[in-house]
Protein backbone atom coordinates (compact mmCIF):
# COMPACT_ATOMS: atom_id res chain seq x y z
CA UNK A 1 0.00 0.00 0.00
CA UNK A 2 2.71 2.53 1.13
CA UNK A 3 4.51 1.73 -2.43
CA UNK A 4 1.15 2.46 -4.39
CA UNK A 5 0.75 5.44 -2.58
CA UNK A 6 4.23 6.54 -3.55
CA UNK A 7 4.47 5.42 -6.96
CA UNK A 8 0.78 7.74 -7.46
CA UNK A 9 2.33 10.85 -5.71
CA UNK A 10 5.47 10.75 -8.10
CA UNK A 11 3.21 10.27 -11.14
CA UNK A 12 0.86 13.03 -9.88
CA UNK A 13 3.72 14.80 -9.24
CA UNK A 14 4.83 14.62 -13.03
CA UNK A 15 1.38 15.73 -14.08
CA UNK A 16 1.33 18.55 -12.01
CA UNK A 17 4.88 19.71 -12.65
CA UNK A 18 4.14 19.36 -16.33
CA UNK A 19 0.73 21.75 -16.06
CA UNK A 20 3.09 24.30 -13.92
CA UNK A 21 5.61 24.16 -16.65
CA UNK A 22 3.05 24.81 -19.91
CA UNK A 23 1.34 27.71 -17.68
CA UNK A 24 5.10 28.93 -17.10
CA UNK A 25 5.53 29.06 -21.02
CA UNK A 26 2.37 30.23 -21.95
CA UNK A 27 3.80 33.65 -22.47
CA UNK A 28 6.22 33.02 -24.60
CA UNK A 29 3.39 31.71 -27.26
CA UNK A 30 0.14 33.83 -25.49
CA UNK A 31 -1.56 29.94 -25.18
CA UNK A 32 -0.77 26.24 -23.88
CA UNK A 33 -1.90 23.03 -24.69
CA UNK A 34 -4.36 23.06 -21.60
CA UNK A 35 -6.13 26.10 -23.35
CA UNK A 36 -6.33 24.41 -26.90
CA UNK A 37 -7.59 20.84 -25.06
CA UNK A 38 -10.30 23.60 -22.70
CA UNK A 39 -10.75 25.35 -26.15
CA UNK A 40 -11.72 21.98 -28.38
CA UNK A 41 -14.28 21.00 -25.50
CA UNK A 42 -15.68 24.64 -25.78
CA UNK A 43 -16.36 24.03 -29.75
CA UNK A 44 -17.36 20.16 -29.20
CA UNK A 45 -19.96 20.78 -26.23
CA UNK A 46 -23.82 21.17 -27.05
CA UNK A 47 -25.67 24.51 -26.97
CA UNK A 48 -27.33 23.25 -23.92
CA UNK A 49 -24.48 22.38 -22.37
CA UNK A 50 -22.69 25.99 -23.31
CA UNK A 51 -25.95 27.86 -22.52
CA UNK A 52 -25.87 25.97 -18.78
CA UNK A 53 -22.08 27.17 -18.51
CA UNK A 54 -23.03 30.77 -19.38
CA UNK A 55 -25.95 31.63 -17.38
CA UNK A 56 -24.20 29.65 -14.04
CA UNK A 57 -21.23 30.80 -14.24
CA UNK A 58 -20.92 33.82 -16.55
CA UNK A 59 -17.45 35.26 -17.71
CA UNK A 60 -15.49 32.66 -15.15
CA UNK A 61 -16.92 29.31 -16.96
CA UNK A 62 -14.05 29.80 -19.49
CA UNK A 63 -11.36 29.36 -16.95
CA UNK A 64 -13.00 26.77 -14.43
CA UNK A 65 -13.09 24.94 -17.88
CA UNK A 66 -9.24 25.22 -18.00
CA UNK A 67 -8.76 24.84 -13.99
CA UNK A 68 -10.88 21.36 -14.55
CA UNK A 69 -8.63 20.31 -17.32
CA UNK A 70 -6.12 20.72 -14.89
CA UNK A 71 -7.20 18.70 -12.15
CA UNK A 72 -8.31 16.32 -15.14
CA UNK A 73 -4.29 16.16 -15.62
CA UNK A 74 -3.44 15.45 -12.14
CA UNK A 75 -5.92 12.99 -11.53
CA UNK A 76 -4.72 11.16 -14.84
CA UNK A 77 -1.27 10.80 -13.77
CA UNK A 78 -2.19 9.35 -10.19
CA UNK A 79 -4.44 7.17 -11.48
CA UNK A 80 -1.61 6.19 -14.31
CA UNK A 81 0.36 5.30 -11.15
CA UNK A 82 -2.03 3.24 -9.17
CA UNK A 83 -2.43 1.44 -12.17
CA UNK A 84 0.71 0.11 -12.86
CA UNK A 85 1.73 -0.67 -8.92
CA UNK A 86 -1.66 -2.75 -8.97
CA UNK A 87 -0.63 -4.36 -12.78
CA UNK A 88 2.46 -5.98 -10.98
CA UNK A 89 5.17 -4.69 -13.60
CA UNK A 90 8.43 -4.86 -13.41
CA UNK A 91 11.11 -2.00 -12.72
CA UNK A 92 12.24 -2.56 -16.48
CA UNK A 93 8.34 -2.47 -17.76
CA UNK A 94 7.36 0.31 -15.81
CA UNK A 95 11.07 1.75 -17.40
CA UNK A 96 9.32 1.33 -20.47
CA UNK A 97 6.00 2.64 -20.05
CA UNK A 98 7.52 5.84 -18.42
CA UNK A 99 9.48 5.88 -22.00
CA UNK A 100 6.16 5.73 -23.93
CA UNK A 101 4.27 8.76 -21.84
CA UNK A 102 7.42 10.89 -22.13
CA UNK A 103 6.71 10.31 -25.75
CA UNK A 104 3.31 11.20 -25.95
CA UNK A 105 3.79 14.33 -23.37
CA UNK A 106 6.29 15.78 -25.55
CA UNK A 107 4.06 14.99 -28.87
CA UNK A 108 1.14 16.74 -26.84
CA UNK A 109 3.25 19.78 -25.25
CA UNK A 110 5.11 20.79 -28.72
CA UNK A 111 1.47 20.22 -31.13
CA UNK A 112 -0.35 22.30 -27.88
CA UNK A 113 1.66 24.87 -28.31
CA UNK A 114 2.39 25.02 -31.94
CA UNK A 115 -1.52 25.59 -32.41
CA UNK A 116 -1.79 27.92 -29.65
CA UNK A 117 0.48 30.30 -31.25
CA UNK A 118 -0.91 29.62 -34.47
CA UNK A 119 2.84 28.30 -35.65
CA UNK A 120 3.36 31.91 -37.07
CA UNK A 121 6.67 31.77 -34.54
CA UNK A 122 9.51 29.21 -33.46
CA UNK A 123 9.00 30.07 -29.94
CA UNK A 124 6.68 27.32 -29.87
CA UNK A 125 9.80 25.23 -29.63
CA UNK A 126 11.34 27.28 -26.72
CA UNK A 127 7.94 26.91 -25.25
CA UNK A 128 7.85 22.73 -25.27
CA UNK A 129 11.14 22.54 -23.90
CA UNK A 130 10.41 24.85 -20.79
CA UNK A 131 7.26 23.41 -20.31
CA UNK A 132 8.87 19.32 -20.41
CA UNK A 133 11.75 20.26 -18.19
CA UNK A 134 9.72 20.25 -14.67
CA UNK A 135 8.14 17.00 -15.24
CA UNK A 136 11.23 15.57 -16.76
CA UNK A 137 12.81 16.69 -13.56
CA UNK A 138 10.36 14.62 -11.86
CA UNK A 139 10.85 11.65 -13.46
CA UNK A 140 14.69 12.04 -12.64
CA UNK A 141 13.90 12.45 -9.40
CA UNK A 142 12.40 8.98 -9.60
CA UNK A 143 13.87 6.58 -12.17
CA UNK A 144 16.97 8.34 -12.55
CA UNK A 145 20.13 6.14 -11.69
CA UNK A 146 20.49 7.00 -8.03
CA UNK A 147 16.42 7.44 -7.83
CA UNK A 148 16.90 4.87 -5.10
CA UNK A 149 18.78 6.53 -2.95
CA UNK A 150 16.10 7.65 -0.57
CA UNK A 151 14.13 10.55 -0.06
CA UNK A 152 16.21 13.17 0.52
CA UNK A 153 17.90 13.22 -2.86
CA UNK A 154 14.91 12.97 -4.39
CA UNK A 155 13.29 15.96 -2.64
CA UNK A 156 17.06 17.71 -4.00
CA UNK A 157 16.38 16.91 -7.34
CA UNK A 158 12.28 17.93 -6.77
CA UNK A 159 13.52 21.56 -5.46
CA UNK A 160 16.13 21.42 -8.33
CA UNK A 161 12.55 21.06 -10.93
CA UNK A 162 11.26 23.77 -8.50
CA UNK A 163 14.12 25.90 -9.47
CA UNK A 164 13.63 25.48 -13.19
CA UNK A 165 10.25 25.96 -13.37
CA UNK A 166 10.86 29.76 -11.38
CA UNK A 167 13.73 30.28 -13.81
CA UNK A 168 11.38 29.85 -16.86
CA UNK A 169 8.85 31.62 -15.87
CA UNK A 170 11.25 34.57 -15.57
CA UNK A 171 12.39 34.30 -19.02
CA UNK A 172 8.81 33.59 -20.68
CA UNK A 173 8.09 36.63 -18.54
CA UNK A 174 11.08 38.67 -19.79
CA UNK A 175 10.39 37.20 -23.35
CA UNK A 176 7.20 38.12 -23.22
CA UNK A 177 4.60 37.17 -25.91
CA UNK A 178 5.63 36.11 -29.04
CA UNK A 179 4.33 39.46 -31.96
CA UNK A 180 2.39 38.85 -34.66
CA UNK A 181 5.78 38.27 -36.44
CA UNK A 182 6.57 41.22 -38.65
CA UNK A 183 3.73 44.38 -40.45
CA UNK A 184 1.51 46.39 -37.98
CA UNK A 185 1.18 45.18 -34.73
CA UNK A 186 -1.99 44.87 -32.30
CA UNK A 187 -2.45 48.48 -30.52
CA UNK A 188 0.42 50.65 -32.28
CA UNK A 189 -0.28 53.81 -33.17
CA UNK A 190 -2.69 54.85 -36.13
CA UNK A 191 -2.77 57.73 -38.47
CA UNK A 192 -5.69 59.60 -37.94
CA UNK A 193 -8.41 60.22 -40.06
CA UNK A 194 -9.17 63.74 -40.09
CA UNK A 195 -9.91 64.39 -43.67
CA UNK A 196 -11.93 61.78 -43.88
CA UNK A 197 -15.86 61.60 -43.27
CA UNK A 198 -16.87 61.23 -39.29
CA UNK A 199 -20.20 59.06 -38.43
CA UNK A 200 -21.45 59.05 -35.08
CA UNK A 201 -18.73 60.54 -33.04
CA UNK A 202 -20.12 64.80 -31.64
CA UNK A 203 -18.11 67.04 -29.83
CA UNK A 204 -18.36 66.44 -26.17
CA UNK A 205 -20.64 68.10 -23.90
CA UNK A 206 -20.35 69.88 -20.86
CA UNK A 207 -20.87 67.63 -17.79
CA UNK A 208 -21.19 69.92 -15.52
CA UNK A 209 -18.77 70.01 -12.25
CA UNK A 210 -16.22 67.12 -12.87
CA UNK A 211 -15.83 64.72 -10.12
CA UNK A 212 -12.84 64.87 -8.11
CA UNK A 213 -14.16 66.33 -5.05
CA UNK A 214 -12.35 65.07 -1.81
CA UNK A 215 -14.08 62.03 -0.43
CA UNK A 216 -14.99 61.05 3.16
CA UNK A 217 -16.22 58.07 2.53
CA UNK A 218 -16.48 55.26 -0.57
CA UNK A 219 -17.70 51.69 -0.83
CA UNK A 220 -18.98 49.71 -3.40
CA UNK A 221 -22.19 47.23 -3.65
CA UNK A 222 -23.52 44.96 -5.81
CA UNK A 223 -21.37 47.28 -8.33
CA UNK A 224 -22.63 50.63 -7.26
CA UNK A 225 -20.24 53.38 -6.18
CA UNK A 226 -21.58 54.73 -2.77
CA UNK A 227 -19.89 58.19 -1.81
CA UNK A 228 -19.71 61.17 0.49
CA UNK A 229 -18.40 64.21 -0.73
CA UNK A 230 -17.05 67.58 1.27
CA UNK A 231 -18.39 69.76 -1.61
CA UNK A 232 -21.30 72.00 -2.27
CA UNK A 233 -20.57 72.18 -5.66
CA UNK A 234 -23.14 71.49 -8.31
CA UNK A 235 -23.53 68.03 -9.19
CA UNK A 236 -22.11 67.10 -13.00
CA UNK A 237 -22.05 63.53 -14.64
CA UNK A 238 -18.60 62.51 -13.59
CA UNK A 239 -19.37 62.47 -9.81
CA UNK A 240 -17.22 59.49 -8.30
CA UNK A 241 -18.25 56.11 -9.38
CA UNK A 242 -19.94 57.34 -13.05
CA UNK A 243 -18.53 55.42 -16.02
CA UNK A 244 -16.85 57.98 -18.67
CA UNK A 245 -18.29 59.54 -21.27
CA UNK A 246 -16.60 57.52 -23.50
CA UNK A 247 -13.88 54.90 -21.98
CA UNK A 248 -10.57 54.08 -23.11
CA UNK A 249 -10.18 50.13 -25.24
CA UNK A 250 -7.93 49.53 -22.06
CA UNK A 251 -11.09 48.93 -19.71
CA UNK A 252 -13.50 48.03 -22.60
CA UNK A 253 -15.53 44.14 -21.27
CA UNK A 254 -13.82 41.12 -23.18
CA UNK A 255 -16.20 37.99 -24.07
CA UNK A 256 -15.95 35.79 -26.75
CA UNK A 257 -15.60 31.49 -27.16
CA UNK A 258 -12.19 31.99 -26.93
CA UNK A 259 -10.15 31.19 -24.09
CA UNK A 260 -6.81 32.70 -25.55
CA UNK A 261 -7.07 35.07 -28.77
CA UNK A 262 -5.77 34.04 -31.90
CA UNK A 263 -2.37 35.48 -33.13
CA UNK A 264 -3.16 36.93 -37.15
CA UNK A 265 0.11 38.22 -39.17
CA UNK A 266 -1.01 41.58 -40.79
CA UNK A 267 1.36 41.16 -43.29
CA UNK A 268 -0.09 38.00 -44.16
CA UNK A 269 -3.91 38.80 -43.41
CA UNK A 270 -6.68 39.41 -45.84
CA UNK A 271 -10.05 40.45 -46.31
CA UNK A 272 -11.46 38.45 -48.83
CA UNK A 273 -15.11 39.49 -50.37
CA UNK A 274 -16.95 36.27 -52.05
CA UNK A 275 -20.09 34.62 -52.59
CA UNK A 276 -23.13 36.27 -54.81
CA UNK A 277 -20.63 39.28 -55.87
CA UNK A 278 -20.21 40.19 -59.47
CA UNK A 279 -16.19 41.27 -58.69
CA UNK A 280 -14.90 39.28 -55.86
CA UNK A 281 -11.71 40.97 -53.93
CA UNK A 282 -8.92 40.33 -51.73
CA UNK A 283 -8.18 43.30 -49.75
CA UNK A 284 -4.54 43.62 -48.07
CA UNK A 285 -4.20 45.23 -44.35
CA UNK A 286 -2.78 48.43 -45.88
CA UNK A 287 -5.56 48.79 -48.39
CA UNK A 288 -8.53 48.21 -45.79
CA UNK A 289 -6.39 50.86 -43.18
CA UNK A 290 -6.12 53.75 -46.22
CA UNK A 291 -9.64 52.93 -47.70
CA UNK A 292 -11.18 56.71 -48.56
CA UNK A 293 -14.01 55.83 -46.47
CA UNK A 294 -12.72 55.43 -43.53
CA UNK A 295 -14.12 57.24 -40.55
CA UNK A 296 -15.08 57.69 -36.82
CA UNK A 297 -17.44 55.48 -34.87
CA UNK A 298 -18.51 55.97 -31.25
CA UNK A 299 -20.12 53.11 -30.07
CA UNK A 300 -21.61 51.19 -26.83
CA UNK A 301 -21.29 47.29 -27.00
CA UNK A 302 -23.24 45.29 -24.94
CA UNK A 303 -22.71 41.43 -24.51
CA UNK A 304 -26.20 39.42 -24.67
CA UNK A 305 -25.04 37.55 -21.75
CA UNK A 306 -24.69 40.81 -19.38
CA UNK A 307 -27.07 40.41 -16.53
CA UNK A 308 -29.27 43.48 -15.35
CA UNK A 309 -27.01 45.99 -14.06
CA UNK A 310 -24.34 43.96 -15.20
CA UNK A 311 -20.67 45.37 -16.20
CA UNK A 312 -20.25 43.79 -19.69
CA UNK A 313 -21.10 47.08 -21.20
CA UNK A 314 -18.59 49.65 -22.58
CA UNK A 315 -18.58 52.73 -25.05
CA UNK A 316 -15.14 53.56 -27.02
CA UNK A 317 -14.17 55.20 -30.13
CA UNK A 318 -13.12 53.27 -33.37
CA UNK A 319 -11.81 54.00 -36.44
CA UNK A 320 -13.38 51.57 -39.41
CA UNK A 321 -15.14 51.21 -43.23
CA UNK A 322 -18.66 50.98 -43.23
CA UNK A 323 -19.08 46.90 -44.98
CA UNK A 324 -21.90 48.48 -47.27
CA UNK A 325 -18.99 50.16 -49.29
CA UNK A 326 -16.89 47.09 -49.27
CA UNK A 327 -19.63 44.95 -50.81
CA UNK A 328 -20.87 47.43 -53.09
CA UNK A 329 -17.38 48.10 -54.42
CA UNK A 330 -17.70 44.25 -55.56
CA UNK A 331 -20.84 44.38 -56.95
CA UNK A 332 -23.67 42.44 -54.61
CA UNK A 333 -26.01 40.23 -56.72
CA UNK A 334 -30.01 40.74 -56.40
CA UNK A 335 -30.53 37.00 -55.40
CA UNK A 336 -28.27 38.22 -52.16
CA UNK A 337 -29.93 37.50 -48.39
CA UNK A 338 -26.92 37.00 -45.80
CA UNK A 339 -24.04 38.85 -45.51
CA UNK A 340 -22.10 36.06 -43.52
CA UNK A 341 -18.96 37.38 -41.63
CA UNK A 342 -15.60 34.44 -41.14
CA UNK A 343 -12.52 34.71 -38.46
CA UNK A 344 -9.73 33.37 -38.05
CA UNK A 345 -10.89 31.10 -35.17
CA UNK A 346 -13.50 29.57 -37.36
CA UNK A 347 -16.20 31.89 -36.10
CA UNK A 348 -18.88 32.78 -38.43
CA UNK A 349 -22.02 35.50 -38.27
CA UNK A 350 -24.44 36.53 -40.42
CA UNK A 351 -26.65 39.87 -41.03
CA UNK A 352 -29.38 40.43 -43.78
CA UNK A 353 -27.95 42.13 -46.31
CA UNK A 354 -31.33 43.79 -46.66
CA UNK A 355 -30.02 45.46 -43.35
CA UNK A 356 -26.43 46.19 -44.55
CA UNK A 357 -27.47 47.60 -47.73
CA UNK A 358 -29.46 50.47 -45.83
CA UNK A 359 -26.35 51.45 -43.51
CA UNK A 360 -23.25 52.96 -43.49
CA UNK A 361 -22.61 52.36 -39.38
CA UNK A 362 -22.39 48.74 -39.83
CA UNK A 363 -18.73 48.67 -39.69
CA UNK A 364 -15.02 46.73 -40.51
CA UNK A 365 -13.15 48.18 -37.75
CA UNK A 366 -9.14 48.39 -37.69
CA UNK A 367 -8.66 50.98 -35.18
CA UNK A 368 -9.56 52.35 -31.71
CA UNK A 369 -8.54 55.41 -29.86
CA UNK A 370 -6.36 56.21 -32.27
CA UNK A 371 -4.37 53.01 -32.51
CA UNK A 372 -4.83 49.45 -34.47
CA UNK A 373 -7.09 46.80 -32.39
CA UNK A 374 -6.30 44.87 -29.76
CA UNK A 375 -5.31 41.34 -30.49
CA UNK A 376 -7.88 40.54 -27.67
CA UNK A 377 -10.27 42.48 -29.47
CA UNK A 378 -10.35 41.60 -32.87
CA UNK A 379 -7.09 42.15 -34.70
CA UNK A 380 -6.22 42.88 -37.65
CA UNK A 381 -10.09 43.66 -38.22
CA UNK A 382 -13.53 43.16 -36.34
CA UNK A 383 -17.15 43.83 -37.31
CA UNK A 384 -19.17 46.30 -35.40
CA UNK A 385 -22.96 46.69 -35.43
CA UNK A 386 -24.63 49.50 -33.53
CA UNK A 387 -27.57 48.15 -31.69
CA UNK A 388 -26.97 44.35 -32.04
CA UNK A 389 -25.08 42.38 -29.14
CA UNK A 390 -21.71 41.92 -29.04
CA UNK A 391 -22.05 38.11 -30.30
CA UNK A 392 -23.19 39.79 -33.66
CA UNK A 393 -19.39 41.43 -34.14
CA UNK A 394 -16.87 39.43 -35.58
CA UNK A 395 -13.66 39.69 -34.24
CA UNK A 396 -10.35 38.53 -35.99
CA UNK A 397 -12.63 38.78 -39.80
CA UNK A 398 -10.95 37.29 -42.41
CA UNK A 399 -13.44 37.11 -45.17
CA UNK A 400 -17.35 38.26 -45.95
CA UNK A 401 -19.30 35.73 -47.91
CA UNK A 402 -22.34 37.13 -49.51
CA UNK A 403 -24.94 34.42 -49.41
CA UNK A 404 -27.72 33.42 -51.31
CA UNK A 405 -29.17 31.41 -48.53
CA UNK A 406 -30.00 31.84 -45.00
CA UNK A 407 -26.89 30.96 -42.56
CA UNK A 408 -27.28 29.71 -39.33
CA UNK A 409 -24.53 31.39 -37.25
CA UNK A 410 -22.15 30.18 -34.49
CA UNK A 411 -24.61 31.27 -31.15
CA UNK A 412 -27.56 30.62 -32.71
CA UNK A 413 -26.80 27.28 -33.04
CA UNK A 414 -26.65 27.12 -29.62
CA UNK A 415 -30.14 28.68 -29.61
CA UNK A 416 -29.25 32.05 -29.12
CA UNK A 417 -31.61 35.08 -30.87
CA UNK A 418 -30.70 34.91 -34.70
CA UNK A 419 -31.53 39.05 -34.09
CA UNK A 420 -29.79 40.04 -31.33
CA UNK A 421 -31.24 42.85 -31.07
CA UNK A 422 -30.18 45.29 -28.06
CA UNK A 423 -32.97 45.48 -25.01
CA UNK A 424 -33.46 48.77 -23.65
CA UNK A 425 -31.25 49.35 -20.57
CA UNK A 426 -30.17 51.53 -17.45
CA UNK A 427 -28.65 50.78 -14.47
CA UNK A 428 -27.46 52.76 -11.38
CA UNK A 429 -23.98 53.04 -10.95
CA UNK A 430 -23.20 55.74 -8.85
CA UNK A 431 -24.85 57.68 -5.39
CA UNK A 432 -23.31 60.30 -3.91
CA UNK A 433 -24.01 62.54 -0.95
CA UNK A 434 -22.83 66.33 -0.46
CA UNK A 435 -24.28 67.36 2.54
CA UNK A 436 -28.00 66.87 2.53
CA UNK A 437 -27.94 67.08 -1.62
CA UNK A 438 -27.84 63.73 -3.17
CA UNK A 439 -27.33 62.44 -6.73
CA UNK A 440 -27.75 59.16 -8.27
CA UNK A 441 -26.60 58.33 -11.32
CA UNK A 442 -26.18 55.86 -14.17
CA UNK A 443 -26.07 54.97 -17.92
CA UNK A 444 -29.42 54.09 -20.20
CA UNK A 445 -28.81 52.36 -24.08
CA UNK A 446 -31.28 51.41 -26.02
CA UNK A 447 -29.12 50.45 -29.30
CA UNK A 448 -30.25 52.88 -32.75
CA UNK A 449 -33.46 53.49 -31.47
CA UNK A 450 -31.92 55.88 -28.53
CA UNK A 451 -33.14 56.72 -25.01
CA UNK A 452 -36.33 59.15 -24.85
CA UNK A 453 -35.98 59.69 -20.75
CA UNK A 454 -34.99 58.09 -17.87
CA UNK A 455 -37.10 57.99 -14.78
CA UNK A 456 -35.62 57.09 -11.06
CA UNK A 457 -37.49 55.95 -7.92
CA UNK A 458 -36.75 56.00 -4.35
CA UNK A 459 -39.58 54.12 -3.21
CA UNK A 460 -39.70 50.68 -4.57
CA UNK A 461 -41.54 51.89 -7.92
CA UNK A 462 -44.21 53.62 -6.38
CA UNK A 463 -43.24 56.74 -7.65
CA UNK A 464 -41.36 57.87 -10.37
CA UNK A 465 -39.12 61.41 -11.38
CA UNK A 466 -37.64 62.21 -14.45
CA UNK A 467 -33.97 62.14 -14.17
CA UNK A 468 -31.15 64.61 -16.40
CA UNK A 469 -30.15 63.04 -19.08
CA UNK A 470 -26.55 63.86 -20.70
CA UNK A 471 -26.66 63.76 -24.68
CA UNK A 472 -24.86 61.01 -26.03
CA UNK A 473 -21.79 61.11 -27.40
CA UNK A 474 -23.48 59.30 -30.94
CA UNK A 475 -26.27 58.06 -31.83
CA UNK A 476 -24.86 54.74 -31.43
CA UNK A 477 -23.83 55.43 -27.67
CA UNK A 478 -25.48 55.21 -24.55
CA UNK A 479 -26.45 58.41 -22.48
CA UNK A 480 -25.67 59.54 -19.03
CA UNK A 481 -27.90 60.27 -16.46
CA UNK A 482 -28.36 61.57 -13.17
CA UNK A 483 -31.10 62.43 -10.59
CA UNK A 484 -30.97 64.86 -7.58
CA UNK A 485 -32.57 65.13 -4.16
CA UNK A 486 -32.56 66.97 -0.62
CA UNK A 487 -32.44 64.20 1.81
CA UNK A 488 -30.54 66.05 5.27
CA UNK A 489 -31.13 62.44 7.33
CA UNK A 490 -31.45 59.63 4.76
CA UNK A 491 -32.51 56.15 5.58
CA UNK A 492 -32.59 52.71 3.67
CA UNK A 493 -33.14 53.78 -0.22
CA UNK A 494 -34.31 51.57 -2.14
CA UNK A 495 -33.62 53.35 -6.18
CA UNK A 496 -34.91 51.93 -8.78
CA UNK A 497 -34.25 53.21 -12.94
CA UNK A 498 -36.65 52.39 -16.20
CA UNK A 499 -35.74 54.29 -19.46
CA UNK A 500 -37.98 54.88 -22.43
CA UNK A 501 -36.49 54.26 -26.08
CA UNK A 502 -36.72 56.68 -28.73
CA UNK A 503 -39.67 54.73 -30.03
CA UNK A 504 -41.63 55.74 -26.93
CA UNK A 505 -41.75 52.06 -25.87
CA UNK A 506 -40.73 51.91 -21.82
CA UNK A 507 -38.38 49.21 -20.28
CA UNK A 508 -40.91 46.66 -18.87
CA UNK A 509 -40.52 45.62 -15.29
CA UNK A 510 -39.92 42.58 -14.71
CA UNK A 511 -36.49 40.74 -15.28
CA UNK A 512 -35.71 37.82 -17.75
CA UNK A 513 -32.26 35.95 -17.92
CA UNK A 514 -29.61 36.91 -20.50
CA UNK A 515 -30.82 33.49 -22.78
CA UNK A 516 -31.65 33.47 -25.40
CA UNK A 517 -32.26 37.13 -25.95
CA UNK A 518 -30.53 39.30 -23.92
CA UNK A 519 -31.58 40.46 -20.19
CA UNK A 520 -34.36 42.53 -19.57
CA UNK A 521 -35.99 44.19 -16.56
CA UNK A 522 -35.77 47.27 -14.16
CA UNK A 523 -32.49 47.66 -12.16
CA UNK A 524 -33.02 48.40 -8.56
CA UNK A 525 -30.34 48.76 -5.59
CA UNK A 526 -31.04 49.05 -2.04
CA UNK A 527 -28.74 50.56 0.03
CA UNK A 528 -28.10 52.68 3.38
CA UNK A 529 -26.00 55.87 3.34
Amino acid sequence: MARTRTTALFWGAGALAWVLGMVVARPLVGGDPTLVVAQTLIEAAPGSIATWAIETFGKYAQWLLVVGVSFGIVGAGVAIGVAIDRGGLGVQRQLQLSYVIALGVFAVTAGGFYVAGGGISSRWLLATILAIVPPGAVWWAQVGPRGAVGKRRAMRRMSGAAGTVLAGGALARVLGESPSVGGVQPGADLDPVDEKTGTGRTTPAPTGTPGGEALESRSKTNGVVVSEAASDATFGFDFEGMPDRVGAIDNHYVVDKNISAPTVNSQQWELTIEGAVEEPRVLSYDELTTHPAARDLTLTMVCISNTVGGDLISTTDWTGVPIKTLLEETGVEADAIDIVTHAADGYSEALPWSVVSEREDIFLAFGVDGKTVPKRHGFPARLLIPGRYGMKSTKWVTGLEVSASDHEAYWEKRGWDERAVINTLSYVRAIQRRGAQIAVGGIAYAGIRGVEGVDVSLDGGETWAEATLESAPSASAWNRWRYEFTQPNPEALDVRVRATDGDGNRQRRGRSNPHPGGSTGWHSVTLSL
